[in-house]
Formats: C-alpha cells, sequence, structure tokens
C-alpha cells in the first residue's frame, strides 16, 4: 500500500501553516490525522494524486477549514483551567477549609470595623498591591513564553492558553457596608490568589513542559 513519504509530510506541515495553524502541536495532530486519512484513500484508490487527496480531506473540516478546530481546542482548554480555578476556590467554602475561611473573614471584618479609616488604608493598599503583583507577574510570565517562543521558533496551544488566563480581569469592589463588602472581597481575593498560584500556574506550567517533551523529536 503507498504510503506518505517525508516529503509530502513535509508539505502537510506547510498546509497547515498556509491555513492558520500557529500552534505546533496542533500542527502535528493535524499532519497525523491528514497522512493517515490520504493512506485511507489511497487504499480505496491508489490512482488519487496526494494533492487532491489532501484537498479531499481539508473540506471536510468544513468552511472555516483549520480554524474551527484550533478554536475550539482552545476554547475547551480555557475553560478546563477556569472550572479549575473555580472548583479549587469552592474548596475553600466546604469543610474542613470552610472553617479556615470563616475565621480569616470574621478577622479581616472585625480589623476593619475597629480600626476604622487606618484598617480601610489598610486593606486597600493590600488589595492593590496584590493586584500589582498580578499583574506584573502576569506581564513576566507572557514575556517567558515569548522568549521560549522566540528560541525553539514554535508556539503552542498551551502556551497561549497560559497567557489567556493570565488575563483573568480583577475588578475590586466598592459602596455601602465596606466592612462586609471589603472582608468578603478580601478574603476572596486571599483564596483566589492562593488557588492561582499553587494550583493553577504550576498546573498550566506541568502541561506546557510534557507537550514540549512529547513534540520535541517530531
Amino acid at each position: 500500500m503507498r504510503k506518505v513519504t517525508e516529503v509530502e509530510i513535509n508539505q502537510i506541515f506547510d498546509f497547515t501553516k498556509k491555513h492558520y495553524v500557529e500552534f505546533y502541536d496542533v500542527q502535528v495532530e493535524l499532519v497525523d490525522h491528514l497522512a493517515n486519512a490520504i493512506e485511507e484513500q489511497w487504499k480505496e484508490d491508489p490512482s488519487i494524486s496526494f494533492e487532491d487527496a489532501l484537498q479531499i480531506e481539508f473540506k471536510k473540516f468544513g468552511i472555516f477549514g483549520f480554524t474551527g478546530l484550533v478554536e475550539q481546542k482552545q476554547s475547551a482548554l480555557i475553560k478546563y483551567y477556569r472550572k479549575m480555578l473555580l472548583k479549587e476556590i469552592v474548596k475553600f467554602v466546604s469543610i474542613p477549609k470552610a472553617i479556615l475561611t470563616v475565621v480569616l473573614y470574621v478577622f479581616i471584618y472585625f480589623f476593619l470595623e475597629k480600626s476604622g479609616s487606618l484598617g480601610e488604608l489598610i486593606g486597600l493598599v493590600l488589595l492593590l498591591g496584590s493586584f500589582i503583583y498580578f499583574i506584573i507577574d502576569g506581564f513576566r510570565y507572557v514575556y517567558k513564553i515569548k522568549n521560549t517562543q522566540k528560541k525553539q521558533g514554535k508556539n503552542w496551544l498551551l502556551q497561549s492558553v497560559a497567557q489567556t488566563v493570565f488575563t483573568v480581569p480583577f475588578i475590586g469592589i466598592g459602596g455601602g457596608y465596606y466592612q462586609i463588602v471589603a472582608s468578603f472581597f478580601l478574603v476572596f481575593h486571599l483564596i483566589f490568589m492562593f488557588v492561582f498560584y499553587k494550583v493553577l500556574k504550576p498546573s498550566l506550567n506541568k502541561s506546557i513542559e510534557e507537550t514540549e517533551k512529547r513534540f520535541q523529536y517530531i
């Protein structure tokens, strides 16, 4: 049976790039899929040319071509990591971590109530400081990913997802009942930061490393 040659494999790679697939891991998956599909066509009809067989397979992806597949994979990964973040945060409102959360909330609430304007100032400074840290760390993380991509000459879908995850908006809450709202927000903020850096970021980094290792010899 006729097999796809190495030259034709490279042509498929170029074909995926030409059709806006910028992520190397997705390119590899597509090339493998298309090569197998072309060989299946040759089983039925060995006279079909490589170019015609490739076009036949490409048309099966519909009017949007590979773009829909890439967006679907990207959306699924972003949803996965956002669910992971939410799941870990929810753990803090269930026993036994709920007790620690309540204690932390009560402590912050009474601190804000008893310390007056000074407590409010300290709370705002802490929020602002952690917000600035989150932004700076996000820029550093994205810069590191860009550098890695430049050195490797390859883009990875997981790297793109990691950059998107680091753009999660973090908006403060203001208005009346300051102590109640601020206490709740500070507790949530602390939980969010803990989960983000303790669970989500390490998970993303591990997935990126595993992806790079898996495709480095291809």
